[in-house]
């Protein structure tokens, strides 16, 4: 079984204006709530690729009670939340115009009581699951993720990061199977400019010999690559209207997921990865099978091989 771990969940209020102005009242052209947080979001693409995960995590008062009644409607996710006292944090995304602006609360405190509940669902899993482990951590457990990491490495439990912060170089050598940092998370673990695809290739392989088994760093505009210990991968640009990047990197993981899950091949899960990230961006919403199956033969993923002298 797959199992999705979103410590910090969300209600996400998507509002869609045609400018925000500042020191004005702005009325709003559409509105919609959905259940969100990084985890969630993979759980979601996993059900429209098809794919059953049980989303684990917190929630709490009136904002959790929506998340546990919204993720009824997607046929295979089954939550197993652990409810607490403290409301889940409501996030306002804002679209105006061609961009995006953000206002995210930071989410209740999490008791040492209530993370261990968490902990004992994980102790539960075996060899064969798999823990995606993505977003911000929850306030009040700093260590929440080294913690998780050193039981998935205790039990053998094959587990994804995508987590904000250099707090992934705490629990790096405890052998992730994927990461996922984008392009700034990449400078901020080892406060260096990445000025070139030979600085990037550079790092991502540090990540690779400090344990990661494989490293997909996500450059936005610039595409990704994927690196393991025997082979750096690049996909080619796709260009098309950009209608939204939020969950782009979720759907990334979900994508992977969905094609490992049945292959076992790094190359064609990463073809996956691309498809499903970009029919994200491109699309009206979370990518689906049909979306990410039209953008797959436009994808054509090249290996680098002298990496040290790739520009």
């Amino acid at each position: 079984m797959i199992y999705t771990c979103t410590l910090n969940p969300a209600v996400d209020y998507i509002i869609n204006l045609p400018v925000l102005n500042s020191n004005q009242i702005n009325r709003v052209e559409h509105a919609s709530f959905r259940a969100g947080g990084k985890g969630i979001n993979v759980s979601v693409v996993l059900n429209n690729l098809g794919i059953d995960s049980v989303a684990l995590g917190f929630v709490g008062d009136f904002t959790g009670a929506f998340i546990k009644k919204d993720l009824e409607q997607y046929p295979h996710v089954k939550s197993m939340f652990i409810d607490i006292k403290d409301y889940t944090r409501l996030n306002v995304k804002i679209n105006h115009g061609y961009k995006e602006t953000d206002v995210n609360d930071r989410g209740p405190k999490i008791s040492d009581q209530d993370f261990e509940k968490l902990i004992k669902q994980i102790e539960k899993l075996t060899e064969e699951d798999m823990l995606i482990c993505s977003g911000s951590t929850c306030y009040g457990q700093d260590d929440a993720y080294q913690r998780i990491a050193e039981l998935c490495e205790q039990k053998k439990i094959q587990y994804i990061m995508d987590v904000p912060g250099k707090e992934i170089l705490d629990f790096i050598d405890k052998k992730p199977f994927l990461i996922k940092p984008n392009l700034q998370e990449l400078e901020t673990y080892f406060d260096i400019k990445i000025k070139s695809m030979k600085d990037l290739i550079l790092y991502g392989k540090k990540l690779v010999d400090m344990g990661a088994s494989n490293v997909l760093v996500s450059m936005g505009s610039k595409g990704s690559i994927l690196l393991d210990k025997d082979h750096i991968y690049r996909a080619n640009q796709i260009h098309g209207h950009v209608t939204n990047t939020t969950g782009a990197g979720d759907s990334m993981i979900a994508g992977f997921v969905r094609s490992f899950v049945q292959n076992k091949d790094i190359k064609k899960s990463y073809l996956y990865a691309v498809s499903a990230g970009t029919a994200t961006v491109f699309g009206e919403g979370l990518a689906t099978i049909e979306t990410c199956t039209a953008y797959q033969d436009k994808i054509k993923i090249k290996e680098i091989h002298s990496w040290k002298f790739a520009i």
